[in-house]
């Protein structure tokens, strides 16, 4: 199985403005992928790379988007992320690898 579609966690965004330090760099796979609506509110959302929109949504709903930044006006939200599992990557070691 692939690491991207495995290990997900989960962060609850229930208000407030979200950053990179919560939300990941954009640069490893644990940056938020996704964000699903729980309730019903209205979520401003910036993409790496640029940018932002002011999405209502209603509960069921979801945005997949690699997230720089997010403010939560009102409802709640998940945001997705893959579980970046360090330990299972090994270093290349060049004439010992097949």
């Amino acid at each position: 199985m692939a690491s991207h579609n495995a290990n997900y966690k989960m962060i609850p965004l229930t208000g407030g403005t979200y950053t990179v330090n919560t939300l990941g760099n954009g640069i490893t796979a644990s940056t938020v992928h996704q964000v699903y609506c729980i309730s019903a509110g209205t979520i401003s959302i910036s993409a790496v790379g640029g940018g932002t929109i002011v999405m209502p949504m209603t509960a069921g709903q979801y945005i997949s988007v690699l997230l720089e930044q997010c403010t939560v006006t009102s409802g709640s939200y998940i945001g997705f992320a893959a579980k970046f599992a360090y330990g299972a990557i090994t270093p290349t070691q060049w004439g010992l690898n097949p």
